[in-house]
């Protein structure tokens, strides 16, 4: 278990001790991602959690109009992360079925991530209801962060748009 210390400081985890983190190693594998490859890609069907335990990665997405081609759809980089806070991605793909990914998360510099896949996790979360139970509540904070941070940006869009028309 080379990288179950690595996860300690990841937030999928908070409230967990590392023995108790460890049952989720058969659900888990470290993967290498070279710079500039793809983690994961809007659009596609998404089938695990990434967590970042080395390295830079930029988040995207498309932007595009009605009716405009997706092949000339410019990516807008929203965010950069680093491994400083073991940030973790795709985790809707854990909770719904055929859930697609809303944005491509690319490595910056060289990565290490730690995959988990939604079967095996959730066999470790009916083996160990209490851990399974803090994993899903420590989503449920970072889904509900992640809403009232985009209802607040809607709101400042719906804002800027308003003043732009009564002009």
């Amino acid at each position: 278990m080379p990288y179950i210390p690595h996860l300690i400081n990841c937030p999928l985890f908070d409230g967990l001790k590392e023995e108790e983190i460890a049952v989720f190693r058969p659900a888990t594998r470290q993967v290498s991602i070279p710079a500039g490859d793809s983690i994961m890609t809007e659009g596609e069907t998404g089938t695990h959690l990434v967590i970042l335990i080395k390295g830079t990665v930029t988040i995207s997405k498309k932007l595009t109009l009605l009716g405009e081609e997706e092949s000339t759809a410019k990516d807008k980089t929203f965010i950069t992360l680093d491994d400083a806070h073991r940030p973790f991605f795709g985790e809707m793909a854990l909770l719904l079925d055929d859930s697609v990914r809303t944005a491509t998360v690319s490595a910056s510099s060289d990565c290490e991530i730690v995959i988990m896949k939604k079967d095996t996790f959730h066999d470790v979360c009916t083996e160990h209801p209490a851990i399974g139970f803090q994993v899903m509540e420590n989503i449920a904070k970072k889904l509900a962060a992640n809403l009232d941070r985009e209802s607040k940006n809607v709101l400042k869009l719906t804002t800027a748009f308003s003043l732009v028309l009564d002009e």
